[in-house]
This record gives structure tokens, sequence and C-alpha cells, in this order.
């Protein structure tokens, strides 16, 4: 669950990020040599389980003083607002980007890499100005 913070952006920070794939390639080893060493076992994750996790969590698109009052996935279609670095929306885009691709080659998931990948082509066709998520924070 640690490192899928690092993947999905920091999901549940007012300032929301996108990291460089060297960057995050970098972190995951790092943290997978610590853990290896500190344990004497290899990390048993799964980022594309845990990041799909985050992607379902409406409450991941709110401050914590408004979470676990409404279903905020369900407003995504008829209104967006700003938290922090983005938008609830394109906190939205970034996580399906982040769980298609992570689904992209593995048999199993195929089918959650289709829907997410139509899911945020979609959105994007929906609402042409989202923006990305900015890479650093402000």
């Amino acid at each position: 669950m640690e490192l899928a913070h690092l993947r999905i952006g920091f999901p549940t920070c007012w300032c929301v990020t996108s990291a460089s794939v060297p960057l995050l390639e970098r972190a995951e080893r790092a943290y997978r040599t610590v853990w290896r060493t500190a344990t004497g076992y290899e990390t048993q994750d799964s980022l594309a389980d845990a990041c799909a996790g985050w992607l379902l969590r409406g409450d991941a698109l709110v401050e914590r003083a408004r979470r676990e009052n409404n279903d905020h996935l369900a407003r995504i279609p008829h209104r967006d607002w700003k938290w922090g670095t983005a938008t609830a929306r394109e906190r939205l885009v970034h996580r399906l980007g982040v769980v298609s691709q992570l689904t992209a080659n593995r048999t199993s998931l195929s089918g959650v890499s289709s829907l997410t990948a139509g899911m945020r082509q979609q959105m994007l066709a929906r609402w042409p100005a989202l923006r990305p998520v900015p890479a650093k924070r402000p």
C-alpha cells in the first residue's frame, strides 16, 4: 500500500503529484531492497491491486473532514471541485491512467486495463480542459 501512494499520486493529500517513471522505479527498487534487508523476504505486493483500490475509493477525492459523508465518485459526472493541486476529475483521470498502465500487461487484469483506459478517454473527451496532475508540489 505504501508503494501505491507514489504511483497513484498521494491520494489522501492536498498536493497530489505525478512522479516520473524513472523516479518511481528508483523509489520502488529502494523500498523493496530495504524491505528485503529488514525482513529477509521479498515484498508480496501488487501495485496494480493497491492502485485499483485507491481508484475505487471516492473518499480519497476530498479532504478528511468531508470523507464518509457522500458517494464522491457519483458526484464526478455532475460536479467537479478543487482540492489542493488538482480537481477531483483530474485526480480521477490520473488514477485511471495509472491503473490502466499497471494492468495492461497482466492477462488476469486485461479487462480492468481496457475499462480504465476507456473511462479515462471518455473523461478527457467530455472534459477536454482537464489538466494532468502536477509533477511537483507548488
